[in-house]
């Protein structure tokens, strides 16, 4: 009995944290339903918050898929796709917090710390995206690539593994049939890549070449936890690639970062993985 009477406070401080956490947890949006829908209802959903970008000419054209990082797109993908349509590629960039009217405040402090939207949930979003460029009498569905920052090359790992295990991901019914056909290329740019990554105990599929930019040191989404991820992927005979950013901070190619957040743009560095990305694209070129 007195054994009990010493434990009973401690039970009581771990009962009492235990709901306090779940209240947390629960203002921040841990615990927001996800709604499943059918690919096409998403995809029709999505449309009007994906902007695309079609190069001169009479196409059909190869397709870059944009996925945005945590805060939305704010400036970056559209700078990537203007690199996109001069080297002849269409390109299509979803806006994943538009489409469920989250403000960039919320995504800060909700998406940002995986409190809200992981990668899993967005995962439908890309294959929603694909399916509005495989169905747009511009492109050429044989040729797509994808490209992603942070949150958004989290995603497009993310939805890697479950089209390698045909699984639908958590927002979507069902997984579309051949649901990355015609997917050759996927450009990570500091992706995340931590203890909530679906790819650290899932594979991907063999036929799609994997490049990774890292920015060194990166305090958001280590480096070293991708590295690690990409070598087990390479040792496994997948086509993965990574190549890093030195001297920079994650986010480095976003401007007008909040003060706190200690990101910092650098216009220099911006340019060189844009290089990298325009490099990345011509490498598919026809």
């Amino acid at each position: 009995m007195s054994v009990l009477l010493w434990l009973l406070p401690a039970f009581v401080v771990l009962l009492v944290l235990l709901i306090a956490a779940f209240f947390v947890a629960r203002q921040r949006g841990v615990f927001v339903q996800i709604e499943k829908l059918s690919l096409n209802r998403l995809a029709r959903k999505i449309r009007p918050h994906t902007r695309i970008w079609v190069p001169e000419g009479d196409g059909p054209f190869p397709i870059v898929i944009l996925m945005h990082g945590c805060g939305g797109p704010r400036g970056v993908q559209a700078t990537y796709a203007r690199h996109a349509t001069a080297c002849g590629f269409m390109a299509l960039a979803p806006d994943s917090l538009a489409l469920r009217d989250i403000s960039y405040e919320e995504a800060v402090a909700k998406v940002c710390t995986g409190a809200r939207l992981r990668a899993g949930e967005r995962a439908g979003d890309l294959f929603a995206a694909l399916e509005i460029a495989r169905h747009d009498p511009r492109a050429d569905a044989q040729t797509i690539l994808l490209a992603g920052w942070s949150h958004g090359a989290w995603t497009i790992m993310d939805a890697m593994t479950y089209a390698h295990e045909n699984l639908a991901p958590p927002s979507l019914k069902h997984l579309p049939t051949a649901a990355l056909n015609g997917v050759r290329g996927v450009l990570a740019l500091y992706p995340y890549s931590g203890f909530l990554a679906r790819s650290r105990g899932h594979d991907w599929p063999g036929d799609i070449k994997v490049e990774a930019l890292l920015v060194r040191g990166d305090a958001v989404c280590s480096d070293v936890e991708s590295a690690k991820l990409l070598e087990a992927k390479k040792a496994s005979g997948l086509l993965v690639n990574w190549s890093y950013i030195d001297g920079a901070t994650h986010g480095f190619d976003e401007q007008n970062h909040k003060p706190s957040s200690g990101l910092v743009y650098d216009a220099e560095k911006a340019k060189e993985a844009e290089a990298v990305f325009v490099e990345f694209l011509n490498s598919f070129a026809v």
